[in-house]
């Protein structure tokens, strides 16, 4: 009797200052309502959509065409037309954006051992309107939210050696900076080159004791070998062998793992190792921030001067994870990890900065105990200071074991692999959605808490197959909010429509 009068006296009192009042959850999730087949097993990469037109481009590398869909029936996309860039030997479509409201979207062609180029073409029929030269390995492109700007990041990432040197060389990543008129002509182009690593605090601290893995021609016959008997013994074996210098370091390679994998260390001193990534632009186009996933940074231009004004090192994450191939998945082990970042957005405000923090190195010895590659994160920034505000932890990789999405494979392997995003504001509070790679699902991130973003829906991506969803795109119809993701291994879009669940009363 006494206890029970105890609680009816605390419920009394909570009722009194509004406390037990039945509670609302009113969670959203991703709701899959389409699936454009492109028609072709693989290769549909980068989604833009135009949102005045309700129009999306879509690229193929593969095939090296452009599809110009009509997503103003999301139940039901449908293709508008077909465009092949008529690419030459060696040449490859890398990315793709609609121009935010010219009938124009914008082509970037890696051209492999020579510069890229920027097309601008028309939407409606696919003629060529006017094209300019990039830099080395092009790659991303995005538009200022005016289209007064063009920007593509080129990646440089391609390494040759010569033997006779001992030495291997590649090609410096830079941004271009296009300007275009009303018309969308090109008025200008500016090629800009990256300063110099060593000027950047904090850089070898972090990244010491981490290589890319290259596909490099060394032996000079004109094709990748997955295998080499790189000390000439007349045997393939499991043994590293010294094969040259990058800059000042020694460069190893497995003779198992031949061409395909050699190790090219990531130190301080070797400012060819920039390679832009992504690019997100300022609503006000006055900055634009740059991913450099390989030395886990991110670098700030001033638009107005065109120059690199800073670099944010992005620094480590520590939280829960699994991290061994074992068959059993337990997130009880301690990251600890270089978030690397692929893709990056601005919230709609400019506040913040957002980034799928994929990886791309590997650390040099047995993963026990040392800084591993790739945060599995989504992470926050503030866009001034480039200091974190909050990442989302482990809170991915529990998110696609909750839905049997997580592959035990790649505890060692940076997880579920967020990999794009894009950013939007749902009923005045700040979102990102995120593809995940590894997981063949697009993830739905809360900001309303900066400081701790929360993942709050998953969708999984249609079909039994490999999706790997690279390029995301954002559009509204009406009220409603929509996602489309690129997938590039089972070449198709998905789109998804944002709705709120069924509201479940707790008392």
């Amino acid at each position: 009797m006494k206890i029970f009068s105890i609680v009816t006296l605390v419920s009394i009192l909570l009722l009194s200052v509004g406390l037990s009042m039945p509670v609302e959850q009113t969670d959203w999730e991703l709701e899959p309502v389409s699936l454009y087949d492109s028609g072709y097993e693989k290769g549909t990469e980068i989604v833009s959509v135009q949102a005045s037109t309700l129009r999306a481009v879509l690229s193929n590398f593969g095939t090296g065409e452009v599809d110009v869909l009509d997503i103003s029936r999301p139940e039901k996309l449908h293709r508008l037309a077909r465009f092949s860039l008529g690419l030459g030997q060696d040449e490859e479509l890398t990315s793709v954006a609609f121009h935010p409201s010219l009938d124009l979207f914008a082509a970037v062609v890696d051209t492999g051992v020579k510069r890229g180029r920027l097309e601008i073409r028309s939407a409606s029929t696919g003629e060529l309107i006017d094209r300019v030269e990039t830099g080395f390995g092009s790659d991303a492109v995005v538009f200022s939210a005016d289209g007064n700007l063009a920007m593509v990041a080129n990646e440089g990432e391609d390494f040759w050696f010569d033997r006779d040197k001992r030495q291997f060389f590649k090609a410096r990543g830079s941004v271009s900076v296009i300007h275009l008129d009303r018309n969308g002509q090109i008025e200008a182009n500016n090629n800009l080159a990256l300063a110099d690593v060593t000027t950047r605090e904090g850089f070898v601290v972090d990244e010491k004791g981490h290589y890319l893995e290259v596909d490099v021609d060394w032996n000079g016959d004109g094709k990748i070998s997955k295998q080499m008997d790189f000390d000439g013994n007349g045997l393939i074996e499991d043994k590293q062998v010294s094969l040259g210098h990058f800059e000042a370091s020694e460069v190893f390679g497995t003779e198992t793992k031949g061409e395909r994998k050699i190790r090219i260390p990531i130190v301080g001193h070797a400012p060819t190792l920039l390679e832009p990534e992504y690019i997100a632009i300022a609503p006000d186009a006055s900055r634009a921030y740059v991913t450099l996933q390989e030395t886990n940074e991110v670098a700030v231009i001033d638009l107005a001067s065109e120059k690199v004004v800073g670099y944010y090192n992005m620094g480590v994450t520590v939280h829960k994870a699994d991290l061994k191939d074992d068959g059993w998945i337990q997130f009880d082990q301690l990251i600890t990890a270089l978030r690397e970042p692929d893709g990056i957005a601005l919230t709609a405000d400019g506040r913040y900065f957002v980034t799928a923090d994929e990886g791309d190195t590997e650390a040099a010895a047995d993963a026990e105990g040392l800084t591993l590659s790739g945060g599995r994160t989504i992470s926050v920034f503030n866009a001034k200071t480039g200091k974190l505000v909050g990442d989302t932890g482990n809170q991915l990789d529990e998110m696609a074991f909750a839905h049997h999405l997580y592959l035990d494979s790649r505890s060692g392997k940076k997880g579920a692999e967020p990999e794009m995003l894009v950013s939007f504001d749902l009923e005045g509070v700040p979102w990102v959605a995120a593809g995940m790679e590894r997981a063949g699902a697009v993830m739905l991130i809360s900001l309303a808490d900066p400081a701790h973003p929360k993942v709050a829906a998953l969708g999984k991506i249609p079909g039994e197959d490999v999706k790997s969803p690279e390029g995301i795109a954002h559009f509204i119809l009406g009220t409603d909010h929509y996602l489309l993701t690129a997938n590039e291994m089972n070449g198709t879009v998905a789109c998804f429509k944002i709705v709120r669940k069924e509201p479940a009363t707790q008392h």
